[in-house]
């Protein structure tokens, strides 16, 4: 019997818009949970009808990202790849995807070091 063993905490992304208007790409985890990244916040959501509900029912966490470190889209996309936890953002940043929570870091070396933290969100 084979059994395969797969490690991937995102379903799929897709790109949408928020009730405020702003472009984002959304992680749908395997949690049943939404991770919408926007160029200046991370935001967890209940189910995918609340990623745009304009009163923001769903809306479960959100946590600002510092000016300093506004993410800038790609040819309209923030997630450029990802492979088990690790999500590849624009502007060469990293998103590492946990059992509890999500880190953003400036880049790929910080993350496998878990060092220079940007900010933490949490998924449960």
């Amino acid at each position: 019997m084979l059994i395969e063993n797969n490690s991937n905490l995102i379903r799929g992304v897709f790109a949408t818009t928020l009730a405020s208007g702003a472009s984002v790409d959304v992680a749908e985890l395997v949690n049943d949970r939404f991770l919408a990244v926007a160029s200046e916040s991370l935001s967890l959501f209940s189910t995918r009808k609340a990623v745009s509900d304009p009163l923001g029912n769903g809306l479960l966490q959100r946590v600002g990202i510092p000016e300093s470190d506004w993410l800038l889209a790609e040819d309209g996309d923030f997630i450029l790849e990802h492979r088990a936890g690790y999500v590849g953002l624009c502007s060469g940043k990293v998103l590492l995807i946990g059992l509890n929570d999500a880190r953003l870091f400036s880049g790929p070396a910080d993350a496998l070091r878990n060092r220079n933290e940007i900010v933490r969100i949490p998924l449960a």
